[in-house]
């Protein structure tokens, strides 16, 4: 039986170390020849009690149910520490009879800024600028893969946050020129002997979080608010088959995907910004429910040693019920890391979407960059 599914539920504090050099004096074995060194064993009840050391170097509490237990042993206690043997395995991996303990969950958060200034003077194709911009981004990862295992999931959460003051008067007030929250999921079940096949579900969600009055933050021209989280908000999905070529490379097909447009605010939605379509009483509609027809996804999500981190998400879809490949559309988001040192990267973060009926050989392409802080666990 699996360690990890089996017995870490059941420990109380986490996590479990081995180290043959901790002066660690008892041995707990448990089940499926796995073993827990530590000092200090205690019997409580249904409980063994113990010490045990951190990776950090740090002694802490630990409890297993006795009945995950085959038998302990007990030994002298060693009264010194060989603290340069401790330095050298707590830099390898954590490890249970030399087996990695496997990492189903992955956690990612990142945030990045950047500040800029531009400055145009005697612009020969235009007036002259002077903006002052801030970007923030917020982007969080949780993604369940299991080896041997037919389920994986994607979860992804980006965020992408900009203001800008066009002039140094107290007259140019500031823009909100980007609030995007982005979400993508990818929920799949393989099958074959390799697994690289399988059906998988891709949701992707669009929306923003500030209200803006026309890109301003108060009502200074008095138009009323037009924009404001989930309105609009557009959710699209995509059910289908999946290919895994490698562990980079995903592509789904499916045969049939549809998206969800509305505009939660009432306000908004009768300014006719966003939707334009009437209902029989001559108001807009708040609503709209739109077929997608086929949509092809390219994922690529690739680690270069520690220094560089791509995703990259590609979408085209066409809609065979109305014009084939005269209504499709094609929908981009990349994100590049590049490591510049311990947990801090420079980020480049890019959208890019066309219509084939409209501008597909000129679409429409928006970049940021910015010095972004990333953990993963």
């Amino acid at each position: 039986m699996n360690f990890r599914m089996t017995v870490l539920p059941f420990i109380l504090l986490v996590p479990i170390v081995v180290s043959h050099a901790f002066a660690q004096n008892d041995t707990i074995f448990i089940k499926a020849n796995q073993q827990i060194i530590c000092n200090h064993l205690k019997e409580k009840g249904d409980l063994y009690n113990f010490n045990y050391l951190t990776t950090d170097n740090q002694v802490s509490k630990g409890s297993i149910f006795k009945w995950l237990v085959d038998s302990v042993k007990y030994v002298k206690p060693v009264t010194k520490i060989n603290k340069k043997k401790v330095k050298s395995i707590q830099q390898e991996a954590q490890v249970i009879n030399n087996t990695p303990l496997e990492k189903n969950w992955q956690h990612t958060v990142s945030v990045g800024i950047n500040l800029g200034n531009v400055l145009e003077f005697n612009n020969p194709a235009g007036t002259d600028r002077k903006n002052f911009s801030l970007n923030t981004s917020f982007d969080l990862g949780l993604n369940y893969i299991k080896e041997g295992s037919k389920f994986a999931m994607t979860n992804e959460l980006h965020y992408l946050l900009g203001f800008q003051k066009e002039g140094l008067t107290k007259n140019d007030h500031i823009q909100n020129y980007q609030d995007n929250l982005i979400t993508l999921h990818d929920i799949s079940n393989r099958f074959g002997a390799g697994k690289k096949m399988g059906i998988n579900l891709i949701l992707k969600t669009t929306t923003s979080i500030f209200t803006v009055y026309d890109n301003y933050l108060r009502d200074y021209n008095n138009v009323g608010r037009t924009k404001a989280f989930a309105s609009p908000y557009d959710i699209t999905v995509s059910p289908g088959l999946k290919y895994q070529a490698n562990q980079s490379l995903r592509l789904s097909i499916s045969p049939y995907s549809f998206q969800l447009y509305g505009i939660r605010n009432i306000e908004i939605a009768d300014k006719g910004l966003h939707i334009t379509e009437q209902n029989a009483s001559g108001k807009y509609k708040r609503f709209l429910f739109k077929r997608l027809g086929a949509e092809a996804n390219f994922w690529f999500d690739k680690k270069v040693k520690q220094w560089l981190d791509i995703q990259y998400r590609l979408s085209f879809s066409s809609d065979y019920f109305g014009n084939i490949g005269k209504n499709g559309t094609m929908d981009g988001f990349f994100i590049t890391n590049i490591k510049l040192f311990k947990d801090i990267y420079l980020s480049h973060q890019a959208t890019l979407k066309s219509s084939f009926a409209i501008n597909f050989w000129n679409p429409y392409y928006n970049q940021t960059i910015l010095i972004r802080y990333a953990i993963s666990f």
